[in-house]
């Protein structure tokens, strides 16, 4: 039934169908019977709020499913059901759940289209960075760029006459590159394979005034030429594992390394393994719900 229903669906709406389970009829513990549901998105005319579906396809609906069940008169008749689902810009809905926000002690993150008072990036040793995510991961609301961002502030403020160069691996959106600069870092490279993130960062960076500091690459990591002071990367665990050789190689000695993307536990303990076989110095980690934040200091 469901092949002949999901193909009469897919003409009726002209578009595509979704088929999903739904559970089992238990009623008769020895012939238990798997439901699946299928569900189409059918056009309506927005100016006729009452109508949940076109008439004329509603009865030819019903009629199909009357004629199927005298076909398959020994399954249940399948049921049928009608939701309103009203289109919305979606581009523009969800800047309403993008407000501003302070992400660490000295750092606030803004988004572009939210007027503010402030004249000023800095203000008292507080900075306020300018965000329009784009396509880009990073508006500074998931926990791994908090933590990330927690480690660079203290780090970066402390060292800033020292780290001399940074890399942001996976930059994003260019928030910790951005972060980076506002704690006083002067030299940041930013790179990301994704090239929506690349015109983003750097649209970004641009908009913050920090292109004098930050310069945005599309290039690859295994193109970086060694002598990192620091480097940051917040991407997934099994491609940190994976780049652990290669990243130990671009810092120098007593160079630091700031990894986040991490989950608390076994992914945790897995870096924190792989990274101290390649010359690392675990220094401490950060955590917030389930995600967990690591800095590193390379050995001699």
């Amino acid at each position: 039934m469901t092949e002949a229903v999901a193909s009469y669906l897919a003409d009726l709406s002209g578009g595509g169908i979704e088929i999903s389970p739904s559970g089992k009829d238990r009623s008769n513990d020895r012939d238990s019977t798997t439901f699946e549901k299928i569900t189409a998105y059918i056009l309506i005319d927005p100016t006729d709020a009452d109508t949940k579906i076109a008439p004329e396809k509603a009865n030819e609906l019903k009629q199909f499913l009357a004629n199927l069940s005298h076909i398959f008169s020994e399954c249940r008749s399948p049921g049928f059901s009608t939701e309103i689902i009203r289109e919305e810009d979606w581009g523009k809905v969800w800047k309403s759940f993008f407000t501003s926000f302070q992400i660490t002690p000295t750092l606030t993150i803004k988004p572009s289209w939210e007027e503010t008072k402030e004249k000023s990036q800095t203000d008292k040793g507080k900075h306020i960075i300018e965000m329009d995510p784009g396509l880009a991961f990073g508006t500074g609301h998931h926990a791994s760029t908090q933590l990330a961002l927690l480690l660079l502030e203290q780090l970066v403020h402390d060292n800033r006459y020292t780290l001399e160069k940074i890399l942001d691996l996976g930059t994003g959106s260019g928030i910790l590159a951005m972060g980076c600069a506002l704690f006083g870092a002067r030299n940041v490279l930013a790179i990301d394979n994704d090239p929506d993130a690349v015109e983003t960062a750097k649209g970004n960076i641009i908009r913050n005034r920090l292109e004098e500091t930050v310069t945005v690459s599309g290039q690859d990591v295994a193109s970086i030429e060694p002598g990192l002071d620091l480097l940051v990367a917040n991407i997934t665990h099994d491609t940190l594992a994976e780049l652990a050789k290669p990243l130990t190689g671009l810092l120098v000695p007593k160079g630091y390394l700031v990894l986040s993307g991490i989950l608390s536990g076994d992914q945790e303990n897995s870096i924190r393994n792989i990274y101290t076989k390649q010359g690392f110095n675990y220094i401490k980690n950060v955590t917030k719900d389930e995600w967990t934040a690591l800095q590193f200091q390379k050995n001699n």
